[in-house]
């Protein structure tokens, strides 16, 4: 099913940041391309070797790089995939979304995309309750939360 199909996996700044390394192994498992954004929060806790090293790709985390924003890196970023993989999408990266805010790599190609974003929650159950976390209003994506 995923097959020669090309994800770009943004990593949010959460203590589930971790599990992103095994979703990248289950991916490429799956035949899956994996292009990894890390978000400057998700380096507290994973680090760019990592994910770099089980992704196969170069980890891309600064919007401001030169080289990748001659060439307007992070709308290529965003078309290229065939789907955008928020894990762990924290309250900081949902509030972003909903609000159409874009000042870091991750949020930018987020707002940029027309592809399919799946944004997968990881957070406390009581910002997971507030409305500009889960998205409503936006009508562009939702993603339902539920503790545990």
């Amino acid at each position: 099913m995923l097959d020669g199909k090309r994800i770009l996996l943004v990593i949010g700044g959460g203590i589930a940041a971790y599990k992103a390394l095994e979703l990248i192994r289950l991916f490429r498992k799956a035949g899956a391309a994996v292009t990894p954004v890390l978000t400057r929060a998700g380096t507290e806790f994973v680090t760019p070797l990592s994910v770099s090293v089980l992704a196969g790709e170069k980890v891309y985390t600064d919007l401001f790089d030169l080289t990748d924003e001659a060439e307007m890196g992070h709308i290529q970023l965003s078309r290229s995939a065939d789907l955008i993989v928020v894990a762990p999408a924290t309250a900081d990266l949902l509030a972003k979304m909903a609000q159409g805010r874009a000042d870091d790599l991750a949020s930018t190609l987020l707002l940029a995309t027309d592809t399919a974003v799946l944004a997968a929650p990881a957070m406390n159950v009581r910002p997971s309750r507030d409305s500009a976390q889960s998205g409503a209003g936006s009508g562009r994506w939702r993603a339902p939360c539920r503790p545990g």
